[in-house]
């Protein structure tokens, strides 16, 4: 009896624990060029659980266990040299040419893996996770380390900042946190004296939260941003920058803690880090989303999906006489989806998520692959593989005709308003026009805003040369609607042609008069 009593209670136990987290398979694909006797794996981090390694303890790639299995590892990092060992406190200056891959495994739904240039870059690698039954599921990777490290030698202080080996060959091109060979964004900033600047910042904590935040340029860069969050108080309501301290945070990512006002100071740097401030998008940080977010029931907008409107180069209105983008981090943004600084995940791809089923996720395996030098690889090629090998070629007969991406041609459109001359508003329905399209209009999708207050939205397809444009009135836009006679809007019209991820903006300036609109002799076009 008392035997059958302790099995009933060890399995009522058994039923009620929570299942244990599953481990991480992780696989190591050498398509390097080296011999696996000459490519060495260091791992390091905390809550170290990685059976066959020890934390900090360098294996030929030819004794490491195939797979491994990451049970935790928090704030971990996996090393990749060639012809010596290296642990994690390596010098850069060191003639051993290494690199790095960053992963956390709690295991938790928030735990990601990453590639990163922040302080340097040496060796093109590709990250890609795959489900139990093999299905690649997501990847981040670099481009051939020969691609990279010769645009490197291109930009101001990128031959500089290139360690090489006694044969001239390059190990490494440092970054700016570790050269100051690259010139500083000093120019940059002081030319946004007198200039306003307001920012709208998604606060990914708990509860979720919004903030609204406007300030002006002093002759030296120094700023004070005025504005309030939703939930109130998750910020100051004053958070002021110096300067010289701004100038120097663009590189090195610092005075941004994990905090609110730490947010919100992080959109500041970033901004100026992708070149967008002062540039063809104007001075609000909602332009520098292509999809921003409002609701109903909380102040503000915020862009959900970073600041995805092309960035660096692109971001400019033309040449400058300063440097006006962090060209390092633009280098690595154009081959690589990795970081070059502490903000590219501002404005772009850079990890992949490693979330486990036991969370709920997909996630069975992590493939690290190393490449050649040279080659053709770049950013999102994948091989699909679960065994982290390159895929068979398809049969010649049934192999695809592609165009590389750099000589893909997107069509541009060319949208026009033709605004009725009495707008009318037909119960939450705010009839604006007609939009022509001449060319691929594809995606549209308007908002007509008073300051910051989203007033009417529509989203929409566009097939037709001719479109009414029918914006709905929001529930904010009813209630401010309902107590003025007279107000004046800005219509904001995104178009993206098919095909293409880019969003183009148009605005226009609109005057409503109660329940009509008279259109108003002035419209104002941004690229």
């Amino acid at each position: 009896m008392r035997l059958r009593l302790a099995f009933l209670l060890t399995l009522v136990l058994a039923l009620a624990a929570p299942s244990a987290a599953s481990a991480l398979t992780f696989k190591i694909n050498n398509e390097s060029g080296h011999s696996a006797e000459d490519v060495y794996v260091t791992i390091t981090g905390t809550n170290f659980n990685v059976p066959g390694m020890a934390d900090n303890v360098p294996k030929k790639l030819s004794e490491v266990p195939q797979p491994l299995t990451i049970n935790t590892l928090h704030s971990g990092r996996v090393y990749i040299s060639y012809g010596a060992p290296v642990i994690g406190n390596e010098s850069f200056s060191s003639q051993t040419r290494f690199d790095w891959a960053e992963l956390t495994v709690t295991p938790s739904s928030a735990d990601v893996a990453n590639l990163t240039a922040v302080d340097q870059f040496a060796i093109g690698m590709r990250l890609e996770t795959f489900n139990a039954a093999g299905g690649l599921l997501e990847t981040v990777g670099a481009s051939n380390s020969d691609a990279i490290f010769n645009a490197l030698q291109g930009i101001p202080g990128g031959p500089e900042a290139t360690i090489r080996n006694g044969s001239g060959e390059i190990v490494r091109v440092l970054s700016p946190l570790n050269s100051a060979g690259y010139p500083d964004l000093s120019e940059y900033v002081k030319s946004m004296a007198g200039k306003e600047i307001t920012l709208h910042t998604g606060l990914f904590f708990t509860p979720f939260g919004t903030s609204e935040y406007t300030g002006t340029f002093e002759a030296d860069g120094s700023i004070t941003l005025h504005g309030s969050t939703d939930p109130a108080s998750m910020a100051p309501a004053e958070i002021s920058f110096n300067g010289p301290e701004l100038i120097k945070d663009i590189y090195t990512g610092e005075g941004t803690p994990n905090t609110a006002e730490g947010a919100i100071r992080h959109d500041v740097l970033a901004a100026f880090s992708a070149g967008f401030w002062g540039g063809r998008y104007g001075n609000d940080a909602i332009d520098f989303c292509t999809n921003p977010a409002t609701r109903s029931d909380r102040v503000g907008s915020w862009c959900p999906d970073r600041f995805n409107q092309p960035a660096y180069a692109a971001a400019r209105s033309g040449p400058s006489a300063f440097p006006a983008y962090e060209q390092y981090a633009a280098v690595i943004a154009q081959y690589a989806e990795e970081y070059g600084n502490p903000y590219s995940d501002a404005s772009s791809k850079v990890a992949i998520g490693l979330n486990q089923p036991a969370d709920g996720g997909a996630v069975d395996a992590l493939c690290l692959t190393v490449l050649p030098d040279a080659g053709s690889s770049g950013p999102g090629t994948a091989t699909g593989n679960a065994n982290c090998g390159g895929a068979a070629p398809a049969p010649a007969a049934t192999t695809p005709t592609t165009i590389p991406p750099q000589t893909t041609t997107v069509p541009r459109s060319k949208v026009r308003f033709r605004l009725a001359k009495k707008v009318r508003l037909r119960g939450a329905k705010l009839r604006v026009g007609k939009l022509l399209c001449v060319g691929h209009c594809g995606q549209v999708r308007a908002v007509a805003r008073k300051g910051h207050k989203v007033i009417a939205r529509v989203k929409l397809k566009v097939r037709a040369k001719r479109r009414l444009l029918v914006l709905k009135l929001t529930k904010l836009g009813k209630r401010i609607l309902a107590h003025r006679a007279k107000l004046k809007v800005q219509l904001v019209v995104w178009d993206t042609p098919p095909g293409s991820k880019t969003a183009h903006a148009h605005r226009k300036l609109l005057v409503l008069h109660g329940h009509h609109a008279a259109r108003k002799g002035h419209s104002k076009r941004k690229p």
